[in-house]
């Protein structure tokens, strides 16, 4: 699904909102999520809106800490969302944080950038819809290091979905030769996806 990102910087703006975790406003019930698929398996594969259920406008981090499990309705694929941003691509910035705005008592269009948990499942469709759920324990590790990634390289021009579906599919115990029959796999974005499912990154981000 091609997805051009569109920043708004917002410098200097007085009287902010705080910029909070979507997970957080969710279990709190200051918002309320509706979303599904729409026939991808990576990257921009969930659509949907939010529902601000305050009386003033809430400002969420578009980045998406630990990730977030979206349970899936039907039979298709669990998701691991890791970025949240508005239908169009847009976002905002004031140079240090960025942010989608969900206006008081209004509702804003979204798409995650999510990432499939279930290699043998089948793509979620638009008739299958997504509630947020705790991450399975088997997967809340890569689910961690797949969100710190994302986080580290989202001003990257280099398109990095492959690699980090192949980290989860490979922590899950999935061979080259099983996920080749889903996904074109160069040797860059193999090695790619081991030193993401083993934090290499990690330590070379600190250096």
């Amino acid at each position: 699904m091609a997805f051009l990102l569109v920043v708004c910087n917002v410098y200097g703006q007085p009287s902010r909102p705080g910029i909070r975790q979507l997970a957080d406003l969710i279990g709190d019930g200051s918002i309320t999520l509706s979303a599904a698929g729409n026939g991808d398996a990576s990257g921009f594969a969930v659509d949907g809106y939010l529902k601000n259920n305050t009386a003033n406008r809430i400002n969420v981090n578009i980045i998406l800490e630990n990730g977030i499990y979206l349970k899936n309705s039907g039979k298709g694929q669990n998701m691991i969302a890791v970025q949240i941003f508005q239908s169009d691509g847009q976002y905002f910035s004031d140079g240090k944080s960025h942010f989608i705005a969900v206006p008081a008592g209004g509702r804003l269009e979204i798409v995650f950038n999510a990432f499939s948990a279930n290699f043998d499942l089948p793509n979620p469709t638009s008739k299958q819809t997504f509630s947020v759920a705790p991450i399975p324990l088997d997967i809340e590790h890569i689910a961690i290091r797949i969100s710190k990634y994302a986080a580290l390289i989202f001003n990257s021009d280099v398109d990095h979905t492959v690699a980090i579906q192949l980290a989860i599919w490979r922590s899950q115990g999935k061979t080259r030769a099983e996920i080749t029959r889903k996904l074109n796999i160069s040797n860059e974005n193999w090695e790619l996806s081991a030193k993401i499912m083993n934090g290499e990154f990690l330590v070379s981000s600190k250096q």
